[in-house]
């Protein structure tokens, strides 16, 4: 069996030695925890040296490399240089190559971590793999070095001043013993926080579990901690501090009480061929064999209950929604003559707090979270029209906004998530997630369609797949396409309609690939199928614009419109009694809610994409969930699942003048009969 001794250096407390699992062998692990004890870490590797197949040393000052040179402290060069046969493995080259792929694949798969925040490092020197990757991610980083080692009252900010420091300091360095005595514990009442402010007012701070276990811990209430290992007394100790989150980088492969990176890095050592020495391919394709990834751990029940607020962006739909507003809902029977001057004069303001939606209550955790909701004053048409850097810092101010309201995630409504790129460049100024609320929009255009064919009655199913045609208006956009993907694997017949006919055919190649039994036929023109379609989604961004003829659509159809402004006018509607035109589906929030606002929508009814921020955040999923014009399919089955779990329901089905009733869906069956 390999033998390793690990030589915990600024560690204390009982020795141990134990057998570990490690890809698929066992090694037995000597731990030695010398308290700084240098005379004793040099007499274990004499004793040891040739005997043992490699020696971990941890808790002392890496390697660092800087430009136009390098320092390693001369205790620990002179402790590696005792071991003539067994390597002595410090860690330093696992963590060059595991730290920034970590890190960059943590940033990549939830930007709102990192994205936007100011970072404190206690020692830039021991992360200093990290900095370029911190720097390219346009973070506000703070380095604690002149603090961490020296005392020194001030601290760095740029990679290229912690080179300076540590050249300049490097003489002085190499003559200070490697002991607890000279760091600083960061104890607030000692530093003063004038003296180092700067390194206080961080949002995530960055440390190896050594460091940690030496610092104090009180100036990290309600902060991101982002450390290399992470064992349950460090944990414990980071709760007593009401530590908020901890993003552990590694996670513990082996079970031991310390595990770092120098145990790992001895371990895959003593894998290779006796002779060999561990480099960076090595690394890297065990990093890509074994698909590590950081982990982030929610610490804090206190700033888990505080994370129940969503927010929610909101706009009027048109110039007669602009008098919807408390102050001047009183003039809006004599609004007319005002509307064009309103429109132009609301849109100069910026957007402000609207009001609150209360009591929304999960029904699968019992959590009650509130919505914070914010209007900016544009119709659509002035949404569509302004410069959209415009648009784009009105809503990056509310994001500013809610966060500072306690929101912890915020969602875009109507045309506010049409403008530009779909959210993806207000996401990326946000300081709390964003999502378009799309997900949630398909899944109750889904709902409500299937509800309308089940009144209507004139659409049999056979094996799960109605024996029919279903048109898709708009199918290239982020709602039509999802739509379109999941229909497929419920009707017989799929009709593609959007204007570029290049996107139809990557959509219909894309569906057949999800199924194969569905038969696709694709047009710029709803016309050239429309007569036969037994349902129609409508999807696009029209502003009220008339996209199909609705006198050739087949009696007993069902219009489903999904956009806002109505694609179908309400004149063309009355003139087909024989087609139900319906909303897309507004859904019902759970629990006892209250709002004395006006969305448009009656009781505790709200839009879908209002409801999917509300769900994130029953869920504690704070991700910006729905961005961009391309919605995830496997984001729309997740976000029902939630859904279904949660209690968001499809409330009921809405026509141009409010709920449609089963009366009216009767009658609408009866004029289809007598036309048909």
């Amino acid at each position: 069996m390999k033998h390793i001794i690990s030589l915990s250096y600024s560690s204390y407390g009982d020795n141990g030695d134990q057998k570990v699992h490690f890809m698929g062998e066992d090694i037995r692990i000597t731990q030695f925890n010398l308290n700084f004890d240098f005379d004793l870490a040099k007499d274990i590797i004499k004793q040891y040296d040739g005997i043992v197949d490699a020696f971990s040393l941890s808790g002392v000052p890496p390697t660092v490399l800087f430009k136009k040179g390098g320092f390693i402290h001369p205790q620990v060069s002179k402790l590696k240089s005792l071991a003539k046969e067994s390597p002595v493995m410090d860690g330093s080259l696992l963590k060059k190559i595991y730290l920034p792929w970590a890190l960059k694949k943590l940033f990549i798969r939830n930007q709102r971590v990192l994205s936007g925040k100011s970072i404190s490092i206690y020692s830039g020197a021991f992360h200093y793999s990290l900095l370029d990757e911190l720097e390219n991610m346009g973070v506000r980083i703070c380095l604690g070095d002149p603090y961490f080692f020296l005392g020194m009252p001030f601290t760095l900010n740029k990679k290229k001043k912690l080179d300076q420091f540590i050249r300049f300091m490097a003489p002085f360095f190499s003559k200070m013993k490697i002991k607890k005595s000279n760091l600083n514990s960061f104890e607030k009442q000692k530093a003063g926080p004038k003296k180092i402010s700067e390194f206080y007012r961080s949002d995530i701070y960055v440390g190896n579990e050594s460091a940690f276990s030496l610092l104090s811990l009180e100036h990290l209430k309600g902060k991101t901690i982002l450390v290399d290992f992470a064992n349950e007394d460090l944990l414990q100790r980071m709760r007593d501090a009401q530590v908020k989150d901890v993003i552990v980088s590694m996670p513990n492969l082996i079970d031991i009480e310390k595990c770092n990176f120098s145990v790992i890095e001895a371990c895959l050592q003593v894998m290779l061929d006796k002779g060999l020495l561990l480099n960076d391919d090595v690394i890297v394709n065990w990093i890509e064999k074994e698909k590590l990834e950081s982990k982030i751990l929610k610490l804090d029940s206190e700033f888990q209950e505080k994370d129940s607020k969503f927010a929610f962006i909101i706009h009027p739909l048109g110039r007669k929604h602009l008098f919807n507003h408390p102050l001047l809902k009183y003039v809006k029977p004599y609004s007319a003559p005002m509307e064009p001057f309103a429109e132009e004069m609301l849109s100069l303001l910026p957007g402000f707090f609207y009001g609150k939606i209360k009591g929304i209550v999960s029904e699968k955790n019992g959590k009650e979270v509130e919505g914070l909701i914010y209007l900016v004053p544009e119709t659509p048409k002035k949404l569509l029209e302004k410069n959209v850097n415009t648009i784009y810092k009105k809503l990056v101010n509310l994001c500013d906004e809610a966060q500072g309201h306690g929101a912890s995630i915020i969602g875009l409504g109507a045309y506010t998530k049409i403008v530009g790129d779909a959210g993806v460049t207000v996401e990326a100024q946000s300081p709390i997630p964003v999502t378009t609320g799309n997900s949630l929009s398909a899944c109750a255009t889904l709902w409500a369609a299937k509800f309308a064919l089940e009144k209507m009655r004139f659409v049999d199913k056979v094996d799960g797949r109605y024996q029919g045609r279903v048109m898709i208006v708009g199918a290239t956009g982020s709602i039509g396409a999802v739509s379109a993907k999941i229909l497929a694997q419920s009707w017989k017949e799929v009709v593609l309609v959007a204007p570029r006919a290049y996107k139809i055919l990557e959509l219909k190649e894309e569906i057949q690939e999800i199924d194969k039994d569905v038969n696709i036929l694709i047009s710029t023109k709803p016309e050239t199928f429309i007569d036969d379609c037994d349902l129609i989604i409508t999807t696009t961004s029209a502003q009220g614009k008339k996209i199909l003829d609705i006198d050739l659509v087949k009696p007993g159809a069902i219009i489903c419109d999904v956009s806002r402004p109505f694609d179908i006018k309400e004149e063309d509607a009355l003139k087909r009694p024989d087609v139900m035109v319906i909303a897309s589906g507004e859904v019902k929030l759970p629990g006892d809610v209250g709002m004395k606002i006006d969305i448009g929508l009656e009781g505790n009814i709200v839009y879908a994409c209002l409801a999917e921020t509300a769900l994130l955040a029953m869920e504690g999923k704070y991700e910006s969930f729905t961005l961009s014009r391309k919605i995830n399919y496997e984001k729309v089955l997740e976000i029902d699942r939630m859904a279904h779990e949660h209690g968001v329901r499809l409330s009921c089905i809405m026509g141009h003048n409010g709920f449609i009733t089963d009366e009216e869906f009767e009658l609408c069956r009866e004029h289809a009969l007598t036309k048909r």
